[in-house]
């Protein structure tokens, strides 16, 4: 029954990806997002040999060779409980098909196993995409030893089960302890920024790190071995081939995969079926006030994203950071001014290098994407409602301008007091960003009516697995980064950085209308037709 639900579970992922608008997907679109899925697996996989580059020799040279694959285990472990911790939530606790499950004759451990060994599927790519860049250039230095390369793939193995019981004990208590807050949603979303905010502040510190790891290795080194003693002794264990450690490495993986999951497994069903309530409202009689559909249909979609955190993190990643901006901008305002005093460019120039970044911050949103995917199987009811498809597609765009222009404002303003430097560069600074947003909210939503996701066990498979979703983080960001390609090769010459700005904001604003017309028409067309 395992391997049964594993499979099933498998397929529909895969299935996922490769179909698109309930449809099976020819040849040359799996090619497209096969390479896709390459490119960025190659990227990272590139970033992290470059980085271990950094590490092998000096680490090696000084005597401490253990601590390269310390950092290594130290590196995949985070990174496997950070991508992993609420899909797990989502998956294992959450996805929509529990009940049905439970109803069948399958055992709730059958369930859980099957589901746990998909999340360690991932997590072994993630593991991949990292540590293969350090063996080949553990290898190739010439410092490897045959013990050490078979603790080695006993490590790699180990790994990912390490992680993933610490991702779902987190995912267990995260899910049981905001089972009864009335806000649970808000919660969830603020553990989450918490999350990234240290994984980021982590990553933009990663070359003061390296350097203390290289002028103070010792003394680094005896601390990491107080404080991580799993780490130590995997880098130990392969480094010097030393069994022993290599032995006690692969204690604290074993028990605390198997301590976590027999606690989990042993509590599965009641968790599932556990009726927690919720936190009782008060009633009070109020007069209702009479609004528009289109109104009604926005404030729906509102309640609908403000219930998951989850589509909230995958789908407005963008809106997070421009609101976290806004603040630092105006706080670190004297830090921020003296650091681009460094770089060669001019007053005009640094208002358009503000702009360039806001742009970049608004392509990561793509909820318009997403929207008619995360009607699911309900997709129905918008369909059935007294109001016209143009209404219902005009309340999603909306509401990917409200999530999205708002905050983008909020950014906007803020870098406009602190970088313009005459009324031009402050309308640019506040009208570029909109402009784009504008364009998302019309191209995110006709390639969602195309390439629609509507056969999702959990929503969040509607926001990262929709290839809606990827077409348009990608195609935006291919698209700022050819801007900046093509007037670093062909414009710099002839006109301004602003000026070359405000045509992208014409360009923008020109194709938002025609996807406008597009939507008005055919789009309401294929809206009906799904």
């Amino acid at each position: 029954m395992i391997k049964a639900l594993f499979v099933l579970n498998t397929k529909a992922l895969i299935s996922g990806i490769f179909q698109l608008g309930g449809k099976k997907t020819g040849i040359i679109k799996k090619l497209l997002i096969a390479a896709i899925g390459i490119y960025v697996a190659g990227a990272l996989a590139l970033f992290f040999g470059v980085l271990f580059y950094s590490l092998l020799g000096p680490f090696y040279e000084t005597g401490l060779g253990w601590l390269y694959f310390a950092f290594l285990a130290t590196i995949v472990f985070a990174i496997c409980v950070f991508s992993t911790i609420f899909t797990a939530q989502a998956q294992l606790f959450k996805a929509r098909d529990n009940e049905r499950l439970l109803a069948m004759p399958v055992c709730p451990r059958d369930i859980l196993i099957s589901r746990l060994l998909v999340i360690l599927a991932a997590e072994y790519l993630f593991e991949a995409i990292i540590s293969l860049p350090a063996l080949v250039l553990w290898l190739a230095g010439g410092y490897a030893a045959s013990a050490g390369i078979v603790f080695y793939a006993l490590g790699f193995i180990l790994l990912p089960p390490m992680a993933a019981s610490i991702s779902l004990l987190l995912a267990w208590l995260l899910s049981v302890s905001t089972a009864r807050l009335r806000h649970k949603s808000i919660v969830t979303l603020l553990i989450s920024v918490v999350f990234l905010l240290a994984f980021f502040y982590a990553f933009s510190n990663m070359q003061n790190y390296l350097g203390q790891l290289l002028s103070k290795g010792t003394e680094i080194a005896a601390a990491f071995q107080k404080a991580m003693p799993p780490f130590y002794a995997f880098g130990v264990g392969i480094a010097q081939g030393d069994m022993v450690n290599f032995g006690i490495f692969i204690l604290w993986a074993v028990l605390a995969f198997g301590l976590v999951f027999a606690l989990i497994s042993a509590n599965y069903h009641k968790v599932l079926t556990a009726n927690r309530g919720s936190v009782a409202v008060l009633y009070r009689e109020k007069q209702t006030r009479v609004k528009g559909a289109c109104l009604a249909l926005i404030r729906k979609e509102m309640a609908h994203f403000w219930s998951n955190p989850n589509v909230i993190l995958n789908s407005s990643f963008g809106s997070i950071f421009m609101l976290i901006g806004a603040v630092l901008i105006l706080i670190k305002r004297e830090a921020i001014l003296a650091t681009l005093d460094l770089l060669p460019l001019s007053g005009s120039s640094s208002a358009g290098l503000i702009s360039a970044l806001l742009l970049f911050l608004v392509t990561l949103n793509s909820l318009a994407a997403s929207l008619i995917s995360l009607e699911g199987k309900q997709l129905w009811i918008a369909k059935s409602i007294p109001v016209s498809g143009k209404i219902v597609l005009l309340a999603k765009a909306y509401t990917h301008l409200l999530l999205s222009s708002l905050p983008c404002l909020a950014a906007s303003i803020a870098a406009a007091i602190v970088f313009a430097g005459t009324i031009e560069e402050y309308l640019l600074i506040i009208i570029l960003p909109q402009t784009l947003t504008v364009l998302l909210a019309c191209s995110g939503l006709m390639l969602n009516l195309i390439f629609p996701k509507l056969d999702w066990l959990n929503e969040i498979q509607a926001v990262k697995q929709g290839i809606s979703a990827m077409i348009s983080i990608l195609g935006a960001i291919g698209l700022i980064i050819g801007l900046t390609v093509l007037y670093i090769f062909a414009f710099s010459n002839i006109m301004s950085i602003t000026a070359y700005l405000w045509l992208a904001a014409a360009i923008f604003a020109a194709t938002s209308a025609l996807f406008s017309l597009w939507l008005a028409k055919a789009g309401v067309r294929r809206f009906e037709e799904l």
